[in-house]
């Protein structure tokens, strides 16, 4: 628990590493799973609580963070209720590794909060990463865009949106948690499961899915999903981003869009085109140039 509360450079960015390859799992669970994307959110934060509960008990840290970070929750719920959802049913249309890679665009959300709201210097890397962004996108989605299935077409359009969703959770997260030492982090991840709970939950009723899960497979994926995602993998990551520099971190953080593709190649074994890996190479490069163009004192951080 001292190496987690307190990492020190070395150890901060070994516990971000692990928090990446941890989280790299979650579209793989989503599919595993067998429920529609709605539950599956649903299941993510529902099944997370009583670990995140608990180790709130062991912290010693209370709940209770007053009106003003219960109604930043709220807004923060509201963001992750659709960044989940859309990211789910993403990932059932264009499999774990493509939905995942797109949904990182979020980088690029987050850029442009720095410049046009924090009025953040725009650097080379930043300039470049646009381009190059487009150029991968066109590769993966663009060229087979007018022959692809209705399905492929929406799939990509939800990950783009999760993006945008995505980056306005994690603004909203980097809000609540830059002035928390452990125990109100591990709090504020609490409130936010609560009311996601609750918000998805109406969405599965509003959406006229099933909370049913198909048997004890499914519920040991959703179990999985929601403790070594939702759980290990925020509070690793949570804990040693403030210990590693913008750049390590944006690198580090790779690993989750590329793990997911490599686990959905091994497990799932789409069809995957020479051009489509390009397509992978190019947006993966252009997505860490954008999570490394912050300024040297400005710290970065994802979800």
């Amino acid at each position: 628990m001292n190496i987690i509360r307190n990492p020190g450079p070395v150890y901060g960015q070994h516990l971000v590493i692990a928090g990446a390859l941890f989280i790299s799992l979650s579209p793989v669970f989503v599919v595993l799973s067998g429920v529609s994307a709605s539950a599956s959110a649903f299941y993510r934060m529902a099944l997370s609580l009583p670990a995140l509960l608990f180790l709130l008990f062991l912290t010693g840290g209370k709940l209770w963070l007053g009106f003003r970070q219960c109604g930043i929750a709220l807004l923060a719920s509201i963001f992750y209720t659709l960044d989940l959802t859309c990211w789910h049913q993403s990932i059932l249309l264009l499999g774990p590794g493509l939905a995942t890679i797109l949904g990182n665009f979020q980088v690029f959300v987050l850029a442009a909060f720095s410049v046009f709201v924090l009025h953040t210097k725009v650097t080379p890397r930043l300039i470049l990463a646009i381009p190059v962004s487009i150029i991968g996108l066109y590769l993966i989605c663009g060229i087979q865009w007018s022959t692809a299935s209705d399905g492929f077409q929406l799939g990509v359009l939800l990950a783009l949106t999760t993006a945008f969703w995505y980056g306005g959770y994690v603004l909203i997260l980097r809000l609540m948690q830059t002035s928390f030492d452990l125990e109100g982090k591990i709090a504020n991840l609490c409130m936010i499961s609560i009311l996601t709970t609750i918000i998805t939950g109406f969405v599965v009723i509003g959406s006229g899915d099933s909370f049913a899960v198909p048997g004890a497979e499914s519920w040991l994926y959703l179990g999985g999903y929601a403790i070594i995602c939702q759980v290990i993998a925020w509070i690793l990551i949570s804990a040693g981003i403030a210990h590693t520099t913008p750049i390590k971190v944006g690198l580090i953080l790779l690993l989750q869009p590329v793990g997911a593709f490599i686990w959905d190649i091994f497990i799932f074994q789409p069809p995957v085109t020479i051009i489509t890996l390009l397509g992978v190479v190019i947006t993966l490069g252009a997505i860490y140039l954008g999570s490394t163009s912050t300024s040297p004192g400005e710290k970065s951080e994802s979800g």
